[in-house]
């Protein structure tokens, strides 16, 4: 552009030859400013226009949609009632969380009304339950009605009077439903399943994640509510009608699922098993780590212990060969008795037979020995009270047969007699184990173990604690323990003596 004031014409030539380009640049921006200016201005009256077309396209979608709720209304019925009846199980899915949740909130709202409605469904299933378990009752009962007058009868009756209650409440209790399922050998701090055994039917579960998820459930009780004590331990955990019994060991502990009561003694038996196998391969299980070619074949030891574990649960009434043996004795019995009473009267027809005569036979044979006693004793006093008073027979025969045999006899012996007093209390026998037996550091099985006692150990009772005592004996390297234990595994071969008994107080 030519500058307002007059400038030099060759400035100007200048300027116009070095700002040509420059310019001519200037004037096509502006050209091509004025076009975008007038695009805009056009997209502007484009984006106004569209903005109308979709108020407009609103306002009739939502007249429309106001429109088309009537109509579909009329048709929904139809088609949910078309839907339930083709597609009853999607239906019940897609229903159930909602289902669900609406009876919650109707039994918090109307519990009584709930229980009107529920109760002819619950009744019945109720009943029908009861009446399975009293079908399933009757059959036990049957059973131990069978038994009866067997041995395994007569033992039940003899431990019911011993422990004050009826043998028909001891019978009842022992007809009770109760069955093993699954048996679960698993180490303390690993959680690694050593050993499982399953008896039931059913597909067997996942035994690792099974044994794991224990160890946790352990774990999580003892941290939660035992306040880190190690000494407490979880021994039994309930879901529905099956029950999981944990007996702890020092490596290892037992799981058995059960379901129904377990019989008299069945926890006993299952620590006597878990000692015993402590004691028998208690390196094995110490350094277990997850290799079972390093253990023992432990699953057939624990099929044959739920074998007889069940068997021992439910006894089997008595078969032909056992009726017919039990007859045999009864009738041995009575001819042995009959045998008896014969050779009783046979004695008493003759005795005074065979005893009658004793009077004369002795008195002849007493007249021979005095000649012969008087010599050796050469004791004044018993020879001139025999030879001068009694010259006649019938009197020597009383004196030698009572006086001089008991007045010879005991004087020298008491001599004798004391050192056998002495050694006498060294010679009976010590008292030992009945069983395999955990060791503890107190009277109390929540206190430390120290060491398992096999069975038939000879030990030393050193104080007792009501059922507790304390003992010392020698393990297998020759080193003198001591611990305590329970009274009832020991025993004894005399009573324990009275000043190494702790009273207990108010007992």
């Amino acid at each position: 552009m030519p500058p307002e004031k007059q400038e030099d014409p060759q400035l100007q030539s200048v300027r116009s030859i070095l700002l040509a380009q420059e310019w001519e640049r200037i004037a096509a921006l502006e050209e091509e400013l004025k076009q975008l200016r007038q695009v805009a201005r056009t997209q502007q009256e484009r984006a106004d226009k569209l903005e109308q077309e979709l108020e407009r396209l609103r306002q009739e979608f939502k007249e429309e949609t106001e429109s088309l709720i009537p109509r579909l209304t009329a048709q929904l019925s139809g088609i949910i009632s078309r839907t339930i009846q083709n597609s009853k199980h999607e239906m019940a899915q897609a229903l159930a969380p909602i289902m669900g949740e609406a009876i919650r909130a109707q039994i918090r709202k109307s519990r009584d009304d709930m229980v009107e409605a529920l109760y002819p469904i619950i009744g019945s299933t109720v009943a029908r339950a009861i009446a399975e378990f009293a079908r399933e009752f009757q059959r036990n009962i049957d059973v131990r009605l069978r038994s009866t007058f067997g041995p395994a009868g007569l033992w039940r009756t003899l431990r019911a009077r011993l422990r004050g209650v009826s043998p028909s409440e001891l019978a009842l209790r022992d007809a009770l439903p109760f069955a093993i399922e699954e048996l679960f050998l698993i180490q303390h701090e690993t959680g690694l399943l050593m050993a499982h055994s399953h008896l039931r039917e059913s597909d067997v579960s996942d035994s690792d994640l099974i044994s794991g998820m224990l160890t946790a459930i352990r774990d999580f009780a003892r941290d939660s509510f035992g306040q880190g004590d190690v000494e407490q331990e979880l021994d039994e955990i309930q879901y529905g009608d099956e029950r999981i019994i944990i007996v702890n060991g020092r490596y290892a502990y037992l799981a058995v699922v059960i379901t129904g009561v377990e019989p008299e003694g069945f926890r006993y038996q299952l620590r006597s098993y878990l000692s015993e196998l402590h004691v028998e391969h208690d390196e094995a299980l110490r350094d277990y780590a997850g290799d079972p070619a390093t253990l023992p074949d432990l699953e057939n030891s624990l099929t044959q212990l739920a074998e007889s574990l069940s068997a021992e649960s439910g006894p089997k009434p008595m078969g032909r060969t056992q009726k017919l043996a039990l007859a045999g004795g009864g009738l041995f019995g009575i001819l042995l008795l009959g045998v008896a009473c014969f050779y009783l009267q046979f004695t008493i027809a003759l005795w005074p037979l065979a005893f009658g005569q004793t009077p004369t036979a002795t008195a002849v044979i007493p007249t021979a020995t005095p000649t012969s006693t008087p010599s050796p004793t050469a004791t004044l006093t018993p020879s001139p009270t025999t030879t001068t008073t009694p010259s006649a027979t019938p009197t020597a025969t009383p004196t030698n047969t009572s006086t001089p045999l008991p007045t010879f006899t005991p004087t020298p012996r008491p001599t004798n007699t004391p050192p056998p007093t002495v050694t006498a209390v060294p010679t009976s026998p010590p008292p030992i184990t009945i069983g395999a037996v955990w060791a503890f550091t107190n009277p109390t099985t929540e206190s430390q173990q120290i060491a398992a006692i096999p069975a038939n150990t000879p030990v030393q009772i050193l104080a007792q604690t009501g059922i507790w005592v304390e003992v010392s004996w020698t393990d297998n390297n020759n080193i003198e323990q001591r611990g305590w234990i329970p009274l009832q595994w020991i025993r004894l071969t005399e009573p324990i003596s009275p000043d190494i008994i702790t009273p207990i107080p108010g007992s």
